[in-house]
């Protein structure tokens, strides 16, 4: 007798490779056994009708659990290229992530971010070119505790446009206790999405995002 659920369920690999060449086997292969079954049966004991409906119970039931498996994969598969295609329509705009970089275009003002708690008493606002040189110095005098936005008009200290680019910027405070009361937010703009696996990270001139870090999605 043909033991149907060990046989099928054979079929039922998890890689789709080995699923796919198992598929016509697991179905096709194992009507042909059951009827070769039936025909070299001793005919002075054949099988019983409750062993043979049995038989084709499980059967069916195995067949459905491989359709399932195959509508879910294609399922998955379905909603990793809708995702992928939206990830993709984030290239253009800026993304506004933990952290202490922001993008120029060479062209457009950009709007740095930092949080306040507490006391907190900032002073300056250090920016820093790619090489970790002092670009330009901007004095802090009018915030507020929470968010703070400044809206640095991308010239260096001479009013000249800087090149575009990641630059670093640094929120100096009054007195040495502020500065863990600080926090600062990364002004990205988003020039490539990679695809690596399950995982999606976006760039911004070699810099990468983590998805789970962005907190505002903004139209350049």
């Amino acid at each position: 007798m043909i033991d149907v659920v060990s046989y099928l369920n054979n079929g039922l690999s998890t890689t789709p490779e080995t699923r796919e060449a198992q598929k016509d086997l697991g179905k096709d292969a194992f009507m042909q056994l059951l009827i070769s079954q039936m025909s070299y049966q001793d005919p002075l004991e054949p099988m019983e009708n409750t062993e043979f409906i049995s038989q084709l119970a499980q059967f069916s039931a195995l067949e459905q659990q491989q359709n399932i498996a195959m509508g879910i994969e294609l399922l998955a598969l379905t909603q990793t290229a809708a995702t992928n295609s939206q990830m993709v329509n984030l290239i253009g705009k800026r993304v506004i992530v933990p952290g202490s970089e922001f993008s120029l275009d060479g062209k457009n003002p950009v709007t740095l971010r930092f949080d306040l708690k507490g006391d907190a008493t900032p002073s300056e606002m250090i920016i820093k070119n790619s090489s970790g040189d002092v670009v330009r110095r901007i004095g802090i005098t009018d915030f507020t505790q929470g968010t703070n936005e400044i809206h640095f008009d991308g010239m260096d200290e001479d009013g000249h446009l800087l090149q575009p680019g990641n630059y670093t910027y640094e929120i100096t405070a009054a007195d040495d206790k502020s500065s863990d009361k600080l926090t600062t937010y990364s002004n990205l703009l988003v020039d490539a999405v990679s695809f690596n696996g399950t995982s999606i990270l976006l760039k911004s001139d070699g810099t990468t995002i983590d998805l789970g870090d962005i907190s505002e999605v903004i139209s350049n």
